[in-house]
């Protein structure tokens, strides 16, 4: 069975869509292509087909397979990405001036997002998502969780949440002196997940790549546009940027990140849930305690 043919996305996310249906020649080229996302794929189709291994009709029949009419719109579309990868939120400042008029800002939000969302759905490789539950599922590993100054929303987010549910799971500030001591500690066993978004923090990438070097178990990510750590990653996940200006939304990484925890819980089953039952009792308890000392500590003090 042939798949489709994509009409819309990043090369990335074109490739993602195919990959299955590629044979292993074309398989060979795409990840050349993504090995250095975007500029890998930017060279003469020679040259591209010499570092693949392939012939250069191998080159032109994968470039079809994702839609595009020929080696030059390919080119034009990676063009394109490495100019939005250089996207300012100053030059997509709404302009007071431009109001649509047909539409509402309700209304306007509302397309964004729904496509935003059905976008990164789209998209999800199901085998990536598996291996990515799989990992954080296994409760004899570690997780270490962490994201960029932005993204770190979203690293908060799952960090809580998988703590809830299994334990050793350890949330690092992007800037703190607490990611040093979590690369000296990481083992090829540790689960990390990194969120990594445009533009691609430096200290985030150099942690990254410091973690791959260690043989940890990397589940990166990202946006529609890649993380340079992409080809670094064990495991990738992307989520749609799209939204309203003038700041990328993680309205896409938000759902991606919720749809992680439930699977992971569904995975994790019984021992769980009661994990989970545990915690909120404890936390009623807390938050119910006296002014100025909560029964948890009026406990620690009795004893």
């Amino acid at each position: 069975m042939s798949a489709p043919l994509p009409n819309e996305g990043t090369v990335a996310e074109r490739i993602r869509v195919v990959r299955n249906h590629l044979a292993p020649a074309e398989l060979a080229v795409a990840k050349v292509i993504l090995e250095n996302y975007p500029t890998g794929g930017l060279v003469p189709i020679v040259q591209l087909a010499t570092a693949a291994e392939v012939s250069a009709p191998t080159v032109l029949r994968l470039v079809s397979k994702l839609g595009f009419d020929g080696y030059g719109a390919f080119h034009e579309t990676l063009r394109a990405e490495i100019h939005q990868r250089i996207f300012s939120p100053v030059d997509a400042y709404p302009d007071s001036k431009r109001q649509p008029a047909a539409e509402t800002p309700a209304a306007r939000a509302q397309a964004a997002y729904v496509d935003c969302i059905r976008s990164t759905f789209s998209h999800l490789d199901v085998k990536e998502l598996k291996a990515a539950v799989s990992a954080l599922a296994d409760v004899a590993r570690p997780v270490v969780v962490m994201g960029g100054r932005i993204s770190a929303i979203l690293a908060t987010q799952l960090a809580t949440y998988l703590s809830m549910l299994r334990k050793d799971v350890t949330h690092i500030a992007s800037d703190g002196t607490e990611r040093i001591s979590a690369l000296v500690d990481l083992k090829p066993r540790t689960v990390v997940v990194l969120f990594d978004f445009r533009h691609y923090q430096q200290s985030t990438l150099d942690w990254g790549l410091e973690a791959a070097k260690r043989r940890a178990h990397l589940i990166l990510v990202t946006d529609q546009f890649l993380s340079p750590l992409a080809s670094h990653a064990t495991t990738l996940l992307t989520s749609s940027t799209k939204g309203l200006e003038p700041f990328d939304s993680m309205a896409g990484g938000f759902v991606l990140t919720e749809l992680l925890i439930s699977e992971v819980a569904r995975a994790l089953g019984s021992p769980a849930r009661k994990r989970l039952g545990e915690f909120l009792a404890l936390q009623q308890a807390d938050e119910q305690g006296s002014p100025g000392m909560t029964p948890i500590q009026k406990g620690l003090r009795e004893k």
